[in-house]
């Protein structure tokens, strides 16, 4: 047998059936149960469709299972958000302001990352949109829709999959208004050793509280 014709095998037999989603899904779910932590840098753009407009920021991103996230915005303005036990902490520096309440929304940011992915099948209706290339890499395309009594902030959500690691390089969040947030993460690490604080937000001593 050619070397052609075993590489041939070996992609067949690694691709989803035409219109199946299962096995990407599986795919997510095996990496999922390996992720401890994850480092990466993203680019988020978020479009108001009626008013035509669109804001664009950019950093990185720590995750640390179970359910801690910490996004921190370089551009265009510095600013930090952790979200852990339930709960989310916006901070400012520039204006000394931070925002604090219960975690709605924010973690569908990173879905698909960690054990939380085994949970995508029974949350959400999915299906295989096809395959892209992010960053030059090739990706499989899964559009997730809310199940019934599942809606929560989003009414559908695009993951891109990279085909290789399968972990997500692109997640499109969409919602009922029609406005939508694409963000895409870059050299992404996986399992990396992070700080016992790397979740505390250092804030100013004299930091006001936005109610």
């Amino acid at each position: 047998m050619t070397w052609l014709a075993v590489s041939l095998g070996a992609l067949l037999a690694a691709a989803p059936p035409a219109g199946d989603a299962s096995a990407v899904l599986a795919a997510l779910e095996q990496q999922g149960r390996q992720l401890v932590s994850m480092r990466a840098d993203f680019e988020q753009t978020r479009t108001n469709v009626v008013l035509d407009e669109t804001e664009t920021t950019s950093g990185k991103v720590l995750l640390q299972v179970p359910g801690r996230f910490r996004w921190d915005y370089v551009r265009p303005q510095p600013s930090a958000m952790a979200i852990k036990d339930g709960r989310f902490e916006r901070y400012f520096p520039q204006t000394k302001q931070v925002f604090r309440g219960p975690a709605k929304g924010e973690a569908d940011l990173l879905v698909g990352f960690g054990p939380g992915s085994k949970d995508l099948g029974r949350k959400y209706e999915v299906t295989l949109a096809g395959q892209e290339s992010v960053a030059g890499q090739p990706a499989w395309i899964l559009d997730l829709r809310p199940r019934a009594g599942q809606a929560g902030l989003f009414s559908a959500i695009r993951l891109w999959v990279d085909q290789q690691r399968s972990l997500p390089v692109q997640t499109r969040l969409t919602e009922p208004t029609g406005d939508y947030t694409l963000v895409r993460f870059d050299r992404v690490e996986v399992n990396p050793r992070l700080p016992a604080d790397a979740f505390d937000l250092k804030l100013a001593k004299d930091v006001v509280e936005v109610k």
